[in-house]
């Protein structure tokens, strides 16, 4: 994931947004930029690396149309999130589908009917707070061969083929358009992808550490005590899938990385599902879902901690609880995720 963004870079995310932009009256850009978040997630896999790419093109039409600043980036974070929470190729979705044995197609199917009315009714906020805003036309090049690694990507994941395959393709087919069309040396190409790769390095110790530490937990009995204590506290199918959500929305509280929080989560969430009756498919729902809702509010997080810093790079200087109050999605996503646990009827195991 990480060389897939070091290669396609920010000209093809800008690619992306200035030919949605071009497609849709200007008066809804901001609505446009959580769109366009959501695709670029959900083609990337990361969060980050979207709010990254994307938050420079949101800073400018804010800054020329008059549209709030923390809005604009709050709908970036947000798409990010929801890219984030479905993508096949997210690291949070590998972690959790592993973690409890399901077919990743399961658990996109269940996430799906959760994520999606958040996000519709996200955008209809977003287009009630922008109403009435008389911006002019965003005139922006775009080249289309630079969106094809996008939808590669994206394609390859839906049709259910092997992640590693589908990130190969994009990375290819990404490097292969870059070099044709100049944008790039074969050689700042090549250092590109090693950037790329080298930011997934600390994740991955991270998760080797984490790993470790939640097998001295289990030895010494923590995670004994925890089960006891949710099975107190939860009652039933219905509190068992809160407790798994309250469960990694702690974990996230408390390491700021929804990935490290599903993988410590893992193992608990997994004895639970047993205990109580929910499937793989829904517990890795669950999971990957509620370290989500929780990583895109905190104020300490890296997605917000990357928005605050690339505005401040173009000269704007912003505070996390001015974003916060914009953060519709997630606030959104987790009222979704409730009304599926308590108020929809799921299918018998």
């Amino acid at each position: 994931a990480g060389m897939f963004v070091g290669v396609v870079g920010r000209s093809s995310a800008e690619s992306v947004a200035y030919f949605m932009l071009s497609l849709i009256p200007a008066k809804f850009a901001v609505a446009v930029l959580f769109v366009v978040s959501c695709f670029v997630s959900t083609a990337m896999g990361t969060s980050v690396g979207t709010i990254t790419l994307i938050t420079p093109i949101a800073i400018p039409i804010a800054a020329a149309s008059g549209y709030s600043l923390p809005l604009c980036i709050a709908s970036v974070m947000g798409g990010a999130m929801f890219g984030d929470n479905l993508s096949f190729i997210s690291d949070t979705t590998i972690a959790a589908c592993n973690g409890q044995g399901c077919a990743m197609k399961d658990k996109f199917k269940g996430n799906f009917w959760i994520a999606l009315p958040a996000a519709i009714a996200t955008l209809v906020l977003i287009l009630l707070l922008t109403m009435g805003h008389d911006t002019a036309p965003i005139d922006e090049h775009y080249d289309l061969l630079q969106i094809i690694p996008y939808v590669l990507v994206l394609a390859g994941g839906v049709a259910g083929i092997n992640v590693f395959i589908v990130l190969l393709t994009g990375i290819v087919s990404g490097a292969v358009i870059m070099l044709l069309t100049g944008q790039v040396e074969a050689t700042a190409l090549l250092a590109s992808m090693g950037n790329g790769a080298a930011g997934m390095f600390e994740t991955s110790m991270v998760a080797i550490l984490v790993a470790a530490m939640c097998a001295l937990i289990r030895v010494y009995g923590g995670f004994d005590a925890l089960l006891s204590f949710i099975r107190k506290v939860f009652r039933g199918k219905k509190g068992g899938q809160l407790g798994m959500g309250l469960l990694v929305g702690a974990m996230d509280i408390a390491t700021a990385n929804n990935t490290v929080a599903i993988v410590m989560a893992n193992p608990i969430a997994k004895e639970m599902s047993e205990d109580y009756g929910i499937s793989p498919s829904r517990t890795a729902c669950l999971l990957d879902t509620f370290s989500c809702i929780f990583q895109g509010i905190i104020p300490y997080g890296a997605q917000m901690l990357v928005a605050i810093s690339a505005a401040a790079e173009m000269g704007f200087a912003l505070s996390a609880f001015s974003i916060m109050r914009y953060l519709f999605y997630p606030y959104l996503l987790l009222v979704s995720s409730l009304v599926a646990i308590f108020l929809v009827k799921g299918k018998k195991n």
